[in-house]
């Protein structure tokens, strides 16, 4: 079942220099949909927000091993809160391990969603693909007037 016609991208947050065997998972259930899945690096995210103009990215990591816990809080911790207020991202993260320390913070901004293992993989990514299609729909402008009000009088 496709929900586009073209093929949009879902990036997915590696931080380690292999692809784990989670992001075939899910490239291979995003594929189903019609989606593609990106890895892109920690450097790299950086960039790609600064350099194109696409409104809003989607991004997904997993953590599942103490290593890529202590990387990402290492690395992608202290940018993540600066990236999370300029709204130009959502970023859902998997983990087998509690949610981050800055999650108040990041709850406020409703672009960080935490799910924590196990979970499956398929309805995960056909709920991405229903957030995707919300925040690429175009926002309707009520088509009526501006709301009625009374005049001042004058005596």
């Amino acid at each position: 079942m496709e929900y586009v016609e073209s093929n949009p991208f879902i990036f997915y947050l590696s931080l380690e220099e292999t692809l784990p065997k989670d992001f075939y998972v899910f490239d291979r259930c995003f594929k189903d949909l019609g989606f593609l899945l990106v890895p892109v690096k920690i450097d790299q995210l950086q960039m790609l927000l600064t350099s194109t103009d696409q409104a809003h990215f989607i991004f997904i990591s997993s953590v599942t091993q103490a290593r890529e816990l202590k990387l990402f809080n290492e690395k992608v911790r202290g940018l993540l809160k600066y990236v999370l207020k300029t709204k130009s991202l959502t970023y859902f993260q998997f983990s087998s391990f509690s949610k981050i320390n800055d999650t108040r913070i990041h709850n406020l901004s409703k672009n960080y969603y935490f799910l924590k293992y196990p979970i499956d993989a398929a309805v995960l990514t056909r709920r991405i693909a229903c957030y995707f299609e919300d925040k690429s729909e175009v926002s309707v402008k009520w088509p009526g007037g501006k709301k009625a009000g009374v005049r001042t009088m004058s005596v």
